[in-house]
């Protein structure tokens, strides 16, 4: 007759190979999270507060300045507002060759793309910055208000 042990393992093993596996997936995905690039900004969320009544063209700008961590390369700003048929937002540079440790100044300008009265109202919007199919987090949350 053979020993319980000798008997089971071959299952023994299946089971410690599977479960050394296991662990190996777990920190690999645990370290990989720790070094994901984040965005830095100075203000977060901030305010463009501007007079509509000039009509189309209208626009408000705020200076803002972004970090990286770890640096990234080649990234764009991607910019979104809640109503884009008024409004519209956008940052100048519209993207970097580096986004490192080192402040970099970009403005976000709103825009009125209607008549005064129809652009005044209070909007929200967000600045993404990209680095090719990747959203390196957080947004930069922008309120606008169209007085």
């Amino acid at each position: 007759m053979q020993s319980p042990i000798r008997r089971y393992l071959p299952h023994l093993l299946v089971g410690l190979t599977i479960s050394l596996i296991m662990v190996g997936a777990y920190l690999a995905v645990g370290f990989a999270s720790l070094t994901a690039p984040k965005a830095l900004w100075s203000v977060n969320p901030v305010t463009i507060a501007f007079s509509g009544s000039a009509g189309i063209g209208s626009s408000g700008s705020v200076g803002e300045v972004v970090k990286c961590a770890p640096k990234v390369e080649n990234v764009v700003f991607h910019t979104a507002v809640s109503n884009p048929t008024k409004l519209s937002l956008s940052v100048s540079p519209g993207g970097e060759a580096t986004c490192g440790p080192a402040p970099d100044p970009v403005t976000v300008t709103a825009s009125c793309l209607v008549a005064a009265p129809n652009c005044k109202g209070t909007y929200t919007g967000t600045v993404t910055i990209l680095e090719g199919y990747t959203t390196i987090p957080p947004s930069l949350s922008v309120t606008i208000v169209v007085t």
